[in-house]
């Protein structure tokens, strides 16, 4: 049963997940051009511009909160893991509860997100100060994307608590999925002129 629950959220997260971390780095670059832009305008040319300031953070904002998903199904987010590494493959079924805890106490966290992202959106009948946008189009992103997130975080208590049952499968496959977007020692590789990848040495691949 658990499995099948699993499956079903993996089959709408992976897909939508590598969507938004699409659009998020796109996101990115139109920001990157914008502080470019920013930049020569006010300290090249002595023109500096209006807009652009407001323009990159709002972006800035939609970019992290496209890209919370990925991060949160693949595990990408910022920690300390010498002492969860131990713990599971030591007490794995430990491991499994603590985590279960986590994801619950994260979804109560993105609730309460939600919450108060709703009634900050309900002030956003207001003008932003240099774009000619109501601040509605930003609010929205929070209390929005919080709820998509949630969806990830029941798939993740959903394998954290078939693995507390001592089922350790990995049906959803998040690493592979996050393995997608890394650069591996065997892209290198292939990047490599073919005579060099000869006369590496055997262990590089293996140590």
């Amino acid at each position: 049963m658990l499995r099948a629950i699993e499956k079903v959220l993996n089959t709408a997260t992976t897909p939508l997940s590598k969507i938004l971390r699409h659009l998020g780095g796109i996101l990115l670059l139109v920001m990157t051009a914008i502080v470019v832009v920013q930049v020569l305008f006010r300290y090249v040319l002595n023109i500096p511009l209006s807009w652009t300031d407001e323009s990159s953070r709002f972006l800035m904002i939609y970019m992290t909160y496209l890209c919370l998903p990925f991060v949160y199904l693949t595990d990408k987010n910022i920690a300390m893991t010498f002492v969860t590494e131990i713990l599971e493959k030591k007490t794995p079924r430990l491991f499994a509860f603590l985590a279960l805890i986590a994801h619950i106490s994260a979804i109560l966290v993105f609730v309460v997100w939600i919450k108060f992202g709703w009634n900050f959106f309900q002030t956003g009948a207001v003008m932003a100060d240099s774009l000619p946008i109501p601040m509605y189009y930003i609010y929205v992103i929070p209390p929005v994307m919080m709820g998509v997130t949630i969806l990830f975080a029941l798939q993740k208590c959903v394998a954290s608590l078939r693995n507390l049952f001592g089922d350790f499968e990995d049906i959803s496959q998040t690493a592979q999925t996050a393995a997608l977007f890394e650069r591996t020692e065997d892209d290198e590789d292939e990047d490599l002129p073919h005579d060099q990848q000869q006369t590496q040495p055997l262990g590089s691949k293996t140590a």
